[in-house]
């Protein structure tokens, strides 16, 4: 997969540890990840809607209807990354994500899999939006916004799969 314009790192390293949140390398940091996640998240519905064929049709439409929201998402960070002067390519991001859906067999395994991921954002997202609330109240809004749009995407786990985050 071409994930330009990010820069991965090599499979089977980690991405380097983000910075302090409280400087700018740090928000950068946290937003450049965030977006790498939903750049992924768009392509990872888009191939598992086609690839799942033991997915029942409302959850591959259901997929298919997110990839527009991940794709709103990602603008919606790296357009605030852009005002704030961060790069995508400022520093290497994992590809470990996309490299564990690939290896999803069943519809299940892959919908609890991003499912899982989409928490954790969902929580990132939150906490970086509390932070953030009185010193940049325009990136908080937008990590605050995908947050909450993140709980439906989370759902559909436990709507077809009785699955729900801890």
């Amino acid at each position: 997969m071409d994930f330009s314009p990010f820069v991965t790192c090599p499979a089977g390293t980690r991405a380097p540890r983000p910075r302090p949140l409280d400087t700018p390398a740090g928000l950068g940091d946290r937003m450049r990840t965030a977006a790498f996640a939903e750049f992924q998240a768009v392509a990872a519905f888009r191939w598992a809607a086609g690839h799942f064929q033991d997915a029942p049709p409302s959850l591959r439409e259901a997929w298919s209807a997110q990839v527009a929201e991940e794709a709103r998402h990602y603008g919606m960070i790296r357009h605030r990354m852009e005002e704030l002067g961060f790069a995508l390519t400022d520093r290497p991001v994992s590809a470990a994500l996309w490299d564990s859906l690939q290896q999803c067999v069943t519809a299940e395994e892959f919908c609890i899999r991003i499912a899982s991921a989409e928490e954790r954002g969902r929580r990132a997202g939150e906490r970086v939006s509390a932070h953030l609330a009185a010193s940049d109240p325009q990136t908080a809004a937008i990590f605050g916004e995908i947050a909450a749009d993140e709980v439906a995407h989370v759902a559909l786990a436990d709507t077809y799969f009785g699955w729900k985050p801890e």
